[in-house]
């Protein structure tokens, strides 16, 4: 097997699919991913036995996101860069984050009077703290949980469930702080396809990730070759990610003009 160490960066846009973007550096191409139950929710059954009958659970995994659906075209093809060229903010909504469009900062709605609607005098503005308590010095807020998470639910199947159970309902849904959402990724190189599998967890404003190579599932160069990556992104602009990959793959042959 032939060692080969990679480093390199990566730029990318995400979709509810998964990322498209662009390697460069050791590993060149570009790039789509795909995210485990972005598209369609995974159930998976289980039984739960118990005295006197038993309860079916489901298992219900599906990502919340309000990320746009994947463009059809590459959003890095042809030289383009997404991260140059397009909006920081997602489309419908006003620079910088602000509020929508003719409503000022903490202004009342449309055509009600000015100081209407705001917190009666010596009140504290809407979701801030109690009086006296400091906001200095606490972990700034992770936006892109707000707009993309898995959710994990648990179901009781009343069809499936027996005994003292059968007709049980219920539903709750799960606190995971631990999840890393799961997917792959294939790139387009000058010497077949690459593919990762990857396990993925956000960790404030960066995005961290342990990826697999998939040897079987590569082609050219890349076919049966084995190896670890990790890469950290940083999110300069909503939806948008940068920063850098690295670690070792092993091949069958060394590649071409070593």
């Amino acid at each position: 097997m032939y060692e080969m160490a990679v480093k390199g960066e990566i730029r990318t846009l995400g979709f509810k699919e998964g990322s498209s973007g662009i390697f460069t550096g050791a590993i060149e191409g570009l790039y789509q991913g795909y995210r485990f139950a972005s598209t369609t929710p995974d159930r998976r059954e289980f039984v739960l036995d118990a005295p006197n009958g038993s309860i079916a659970l489901v298992l219900h995994q599906e990502i919340s996101t309000t990320l746009l659906s994947r463009w059809p075209e590459h959003p890095f093809a042809d030289g383009k860069d997404p991260l140059d060229s397009l909006p920081s903010t997602p489309p419908g909504m006003p620079p910088g984050g602000g509020p929508p469009p003719g409503r000022g900062p903490g202004g009342p709605p449309p055509g009600m009077p000015p100081g209407a609607g705001g917190p009666p005098p010596g009140a504290v503005a809407a979701g801030g703290p109690p009086p006296g308590v400091a906001t200095a010095g606490g972990p700034p807020p992770d936006i892109f949980k707000k707009i993309h998470y898995m959710q994990v639910k648990l179901i009781v199947d009343p069809d499936k469930s027996t005994g003292i159970f059968a007709g049980a309902t219920g539903e709750v849904e799960l606190e995971t702080p631990q999840y890393q959402m799961a997917g792959y990724l294939v790139i387009n190189t000058q010497h077949g396809d690459l593919r990762l599998t990857f396990m993925e967890h956000g960790d404030r404003n960066v995005l961290r990730a342990d990826l697999q190579v998939d040897g079987a599932g590569s082609s050219g160069i890349w076919q049966n070759a084995r190896g670890d990556l990790k890469f950290e992104l940083g999110r300069p602009k909503p939806m948008y990610g940068q920063g850098p990959y690295w670690g070792t793959i092993w091949l069958e042959n060394p590649p071409p003009g070593t």
